[in-house]
Protein backbone atom coordinates (compact mmCIF):
# COMPACT_ATOMS: atom_id res chain seq x y z
CA UNK A 1 0.00 0.00 0.00
CA UNK A 2 1.38 3.11 -0.79
CA UNK A 3 1.61 5.82 1.49
CA UNK A 4 -0.52 9.32 1.72
CA UNK A 5 2.84 10.97 0.89
CA UNK A 6 3.41 9.39 -2.53
CA UNK A 7 -0.33 9.55 -3.26
CA UNK A 8 -0.29 13.53 -2.44
CA UNK A 9 2.71 13.92 -4.68
CA UNK A 10 0.86 11.74 -7.63
CA UNK A 11 -2.30 13.74 -7.16
CA UNK A 12 0.07 17.11 -7.30
CA UNK A 13 2.45 15.80 -10.20
CA UNK A 14 -0.31 14.92 -12.59
CA UNK A 15 -2.55 17.91 -12.61
CA UNK A 16 0.83 19.82 -12.46
CA UNK A 17 1.96 18.10 -15.74
CA UNK A 18 -1.53 18.19 -17.39
CA UNK A 19 -1.72 22.10 -16.49
CA UNK A 20 2.26 22.77 -17.61
CA UNK A 21 2.15 20.98 -20.99
CA UNK A 22 -1.41 22.49 -22.31
CA UNK A 23 -3.16 19.33 -22.55
CA UNK A 24 -6.24 20.94 -20.63
CA UNK A 25 -6.32 23.89 -22.96
CA UNK A 26 -6.28 21.82 -25.96
CA UNK A 27 -9.09 19.42 -25.29
CA UNK A 28 -11.35 22.16 -26.28
CA UNK A 29 -13.84 19.22 -27.58
CA UNK A 30 -15.17 18.42 -24.14
CA UNK A 31 -17.66 19.73 -22.67
CA UNK A 32 -16.64 19.80 -19.15
CA UNK A 33 -19.85 21.20 -17.71
CA UNK A 34 -21.52 18.04 -18.46
CA UNK A 35 -19.85 16.08 -16.81
CA UNK A 36 -20.71 15.37 -12.96
CA UNK A 37 -17.11 14.65 -12.26
CA UNK A 38 -15.70 18.40 -13.14
CA UNK A 39 -19.23 19.94 -11.88
CA UNK A 40 -17.80 21.08 -8.37
CA UNK A 41 -14.98 22.85 -10.52
CA UNK A 42 -17.43 25.18 -11.68
CA UNK A 43 -16.22 29.33 -10.66
CA UNK A 44 -18.96 30.81 -7.80
CA UNK A 45 -18.18 33.96 -9.34
CA UNK A 46 -18.68 33.63 -13.05
CA UNK A 47 -20.24 30.61 -13.41
CA UNK A 48 -17.53 29.48 -15.63
CA UNK A 49 -15.21 26.92 -15.82
CA UNK A 50 -11.59 27.57 -14.33
CA UNK A 51 -8.79 27.54 -16.36
CA UNK A 52 -7.26 24.94 -14.65
CA UNK A 53 -9.99 22.08 -14.10
CA UNK A 54 -8.13 20.58 -11.18
CA UNK A 55 -6.67 21.63 -7.97
CA UNK A 56 -2.68 22.91 -9.20
CA UNK A 57 -0.38 22.50 -6.55
CA UNK A 58 3.98 22.70 -6.87
CA UNK A 59 6.01 20.20 -5.45
CA UNK A 60 9.68 20.17 -4.74
CA UNK A 61 12.33 17.46 -5.24
CA UNK A 62 10.18 15.33 -8.24
CA UNK A 63 12.26 13.38 -10.57
CA UNK A 64 12.32 15.23 -13.55
CA UNK A 65 13.85 15.14 -17.40
CA UNK A 66 16.71 17.25 -18.42
CA UNK A 67 16.04 21.16 -19.54
CA UNK A 68 17.24 20.10 -22.80
CA UNK A 69 15.57 16.84 -23.57
CA UNK A 70 11.70 16.96 -24.68
CA UNK A 71 10.98 13.51 -24.97
CA UNK A 72 9.17 12.78 -21.30
CA UNK A 73 8.63 8.70 -22.88
CA UNK A 74 10.56 6.94 -20.29
CA UNK A 75 9.64 8.94 -17.25
CA UNK A 76 5.66 8.21 -18.43
CA UNK A 77 6.92 4.25 -18.36
CA UNK A 78 8.93 4.44 -15.38
CA UNK A 79 6.31 5.96 -13.40
CA UNK A 80 3.25 3.76 -14.85
CA UNK A 81 5.78 1.01 -13.74
CA UNK A 82 6.51 2.21 -10.02
CA UNK A 83 3.29 2.98 -9.99
CA UNK A 84 2.21 -0.33 -11.41
CA UNK A 85 4.14 -2.02 -8.87
CA UNK A 86 3.37 -0.63 -5.64
CA UNK A 87 6.36 1.15 -5.24
CA UNK A 88 7.55 4.99 -4.73
CA UNK A 89 8.69 7.50 -6.81
CA UNK A 90 12.10 8.06 -6.70
CA UNK A 91 12.59 12.03 -6.12
CA UNK A 92 16.70 11.82 -7.34
CA UNK A 93 18.31 9.30 -9.25
CA UNK A 94 15.84 8.00 -11.68
CA UNK A 95 18.34 6.99 -14.42
CA UNK A 96 16.62 7.66 -17.92
CA UNK A 97 19.42 5.73 -19.54
CA UNK A 98 18.77 2.72 -17.52
CA UNK A 99 15.42 2.88 -17.93
CA UNK A 100 15.68 3.35 -21.73
CA UNK A 101 18.23 0.40 -21.92
CA UNK A 102 16.14 -1.59 -20.23
CA UNK A 103 12.55 -1.08 -22.02
CA UNK A 104 15.52 -2.03 -25.36
CA UNK A 105 15.96 -4.97 -24.17
CA UNK A 106 12.74 -5.98 -23.33
CA UNK A 107 11.46 -5.05 -26.46
CA UNK A 108 14.71 -7.54 -28.14
CA UNK A 109 13.92 -10.42 -25.92
CA UNK A 110 10.52 -10.56 -26.34
CA UNK A 111 10.84 -10.06 -30.69
CA UNK A 112 13.33 -12.66 -30.18
CA UNK A 113 10.90 -15.20 -28.35
CA UNK A 114 8.06 -13.99 -30.87
CA UNK A 115 10.50 -15.36 -33.47
CA UNK A 116 11.09 -18.53 -32.28
CA UNK A 117 7.61 -18.93 -30.93
CA UNK A 118 5.54 -17.93 -34.36
CA UNK A 119 7.97 -19.08 -37.46
CA UNK A 120 8.02 -16.00 -40.17
CA UNK A 121 4.88 -16.45 -43.05
CA UNK A 122 5.92 -17.57 -46.11
CA UNK A 123 6.14 -14.33 -48.48
CA UNK A 124 3.75 -13.65 -51.23
CA UNK A 125 6.26 -13.97 -54.60
CA UNK A 126 5.90 -10.89 -57.29
CA UNK A 127 4.33 -12.50 -60.28
CA UNK A 128 6.57 -10.70 -63.09
CA UNK A 129 4.36 -7.92 -65.35
CA UNK A 130 4.25 -9.02 -69.11
CA UNK A 131 6.80 -7.51 -71.94
CA UNK A 132 4.03 -5.83 -73.25
CA UNK A 133 1.21 -2.85 -71.78
CA UNK A 134 -1.46 -2.02 -73.34
CA UNK A 135 -3.85 0.62 -72.90
CA UNK A 136 -7.15 -0.46 -73.24
CA UNK A 137 -10.10 2.23 -73.62
CA UNK A 138 -13.81 0.46 -72.32
CA UNK A 139 -16.46 2.80 -73.55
Amino acid sequence: MKSSSEIHKLTVMLPTYLSDSGFLEETTHTDWTNLDTYRDKMSQRTQLMNQRSFKVEYVQNITQQECDNLDCGVFVSGYAKYLSKGMGVPSVGFEAEYHLMRYASLLQNYSLRKAKKCPPRPRIKNLPLPDETRIVSIE
